[in-house]
């Protein structure tokens, strides 16, 4: 039998060798949680592809910007899933002040300015199935200091339907048309036809549509299309009474924003829309007036000779709260330079008057002929720009709006304030 205090000797070194050996195994737990901790802060400086959902997001020059060293940052956008997907181009912990413009295939698609603030987003913007958009961010600083921050691209979700989704959930959209666009005139419904924008996924209205009635403060409207980042481009259902020519004869200016139909669609705006301004994106339209000669404008040679109507803009793209439809549009809606047509959703009984496109036809230094759509809905392209016609103002409608109705004359949409 051995002594009692070999045995508590023992047992007390038994004792401090585990111990030892628990106090190894936390040290060894701590040390693979610090590098583990460790190695996902390294993952998440160098892997600049992050996937949310359906989307996957490539940072190519990563999500860190300073107009020290990178004012310009790359990244793409693709959607793997099946259905379409909103996202916000988040700008997080910006210092300093300056402006941004975010270009798609070389396009600008927003700009604004850009200061100290802790987060500012974007529109929500859609991307379709399968789809990769790829962009460029560009950055200017305004000062000395220079212009810091993150770069995040956010899946939207829990999204309320908006007016787009209403619109594709009330209309089959189509990839086809009954009619051949550019070349024929359409007098029957043909729907909702699914095409793209400089933005992305695009859906238009062409022929004699029931559905695409909208009334906004006692006035009708009619929906010309979804954008591809989502608003929804309206048009008056009336002639403005007021006549207006486009610009003065002794002062010829090509661009929408300095004609003479801008000031005038501003007052109008601000005398029937006052109270619904907050509604109305700040977007783009296609003011497209380049020459191809010393007489005619691209899209003259575009639209009447090669019959190929677009919704995106080849020249002179403007940003502003209201416009006027460009010739394209039109075109796609149903008309033709070759016949009349008193069919489709853009031609109304009442009109008495040819009212103007944003689209340059024919001119030169000293005149400057536009389309434009005369009373039996037939595209003209010998009217001068100095006489007076009618006007039909467009608007595009926020994203982010709900609205009521089902879009027939009886029954309009009408957003939800």
């Amino acid at each position: 039998m051995k002594p009692v205090s070999l045995v508590k000797l023992k047992m007390k070194s038994i004792y401090k060798t585990t111990l030892t050996f628990i106090g190894f195994l936390i040290v060894l737990v701590l040390t693979i949680g610090i590098l583990y901790l460790f190695y996902d802060k390294v993952l998440d400086t160098t892997n600049n592809i992050e996937v949310n959902g359906a989307l996957s997001i490539n940072y190519v020059d990563g999500k860190t910007f300073n107009t020290e060293s990178n004012g310009e940052l790359k990244f793409s956008v693709s959607n793997s899933g099946n259905d379409v997907e909103y996202y916000n181009i988040v700008f997080l912990k910006v210092r300093g002040k300056g402006s941004y413009r975010l270009l798609y295939n070389d396009t600008v698609v927003m700009e604004g300015a850009l200061e100290t603030t802790d987060e500012v987003v974007t529109d929500s913007i859609s991307i379709d199935a399968l789809e990769t958009k790829i962009y460029t961010l560009e950055l200017t600083k305004n000062s000395d200091a220079d212009l810091k921050g993150l770069l995040n691209v956010r899946l939207q979700k829990g999204k309320a339907e908006t007016f787009a989704d209403t619109i594709l959930k009330n209309n089959s959209a189509s990839e086809n048309t009954l009619t051949k666009v550019g070349s024929e005139i359409a007098l029957e419904n043909e729907g909702l036809i699914k095409s793209s924008d400089d933005i992305g996924v695009s859906y238009y209205f062409r022929g004699n549509i029931p559905n695409n009635y909208v009334k906004i403060n006692d006035l009708i409207w009619r929906i010309v299309r979804i954008n591809g980042d989502g608003t929804v481009r309206i048009v008056l259902d009336n002639l403005v009474k007021n006549t207006i020519n486009y610009y003065n004869s002794n002062d010829l200016k090509l661009n929408f924003n300095d004609s003479a139909i801008y000031p005038f669609l501003n007052s109008w705006l601000e005398e029937n829309l006052r109270n619904y301004t907050n509604y109305i994106a700040n977007t783009r339209y296609c003011n497209d007036v380049s020459y191809a000669d010393d007489y005619t404008y691209l899209t003259y040679t575009r639209i009447m000779t090669n019959k190929i109507p677009t919704l995106n803009c080849l020249s002179n793209p403007i940003t502003s709260k209201l416009g006027i439809l460009s010739i394209d549009e039109v075109i796609m809606a149903g008309a033709s330079p070759t016949e009349n047509n008193r069919s489709y959703y853009l031609y109304k009984d009442s009109f008495a008057d040819s009212w103007f496109t944003m689209s340059g036809a024919k001119g030169n230094e000293n005149s400057l002929n536009l389309f434009m759509v005369d009373q039996n809905g037939k595209i003209r392209t010998d009217i001068v720009g100095s006489t007076y016609h009618s006007v039909r103002p467009v608007i595009n409608l926020i994203k982010n709006i709900e609205v009521t109705g089902n879009g027939t004359i009886d029954d309009p949409y009408q957003i939800k304030e």
